[in-house]
């Protein structure tokens, strides 16, 4: 497949956002909404600057990325994002594997997450399951948190 995982640069946040978004409106999200969302802050190099950032190349090109908040033996997964042409080709997996390695390596001894719904049956191959309920987020929804045993 020819993906490699490397620390993502503040170069690279406007290609991320991009990625996002498409990501976000291949679930059927209407898309200006969605362009919307994405303007809010959680993009702006400095709120991706406070988390720790990789990103999935493939033929020089980001095609996903994921960010690790670290929070003690908590590691928070805060993204993961694939870009629509590559979803179901191992990208995800890889990306998810990069930052459970990483967050155990900071000393985490689990992973969470809030869990997009149409990303739940992806979670649970990842051998994530339920936590908690999360807080209300900026789209009005209670997300599953799920977790992984580090």
């Amino acid at each position: 497949m020819g993906v490699a995982v490397r620390d993502g640069r503040e170069q690279d946040f406007a290609r991320l956002r991009e990625i996002a978004v498409d990501a976000k409106a291949h679930w059927g999200y209407d898309r200006a909404q969605v362009e919307d969302w994405a303007l809010q802050g959680d993009f702006e190099p400095e709120s991706l600057r406070a988390r720790l950032v990789y990103v999935a190349e493939a033929d020089g090109r980001a095609v996903g990325w994921a960010a690790l908040i670290p929070r003690g033996e908590v590691g928070w997964l805060e993204d993961l994002w694939v870009e629509p042409a590559w979803i179901g080709r191992g990208v995800g997996r890889i990306l998810f594997e990069h930052v459970a390695d990483r967050a155990r390596g900071l000393g985490a001894k689990r992973l969470e997450w809030e869990a997009e719904p149409n990303a739940t049956g992806f979670y649970e191959r990842m051998g994530g399951s339920y936590v908690r309920d999360s807080e209300v987020t900026e789209w009005g929804r209670v997300l599953d948190v799920l977790g992984v045993e580090l």
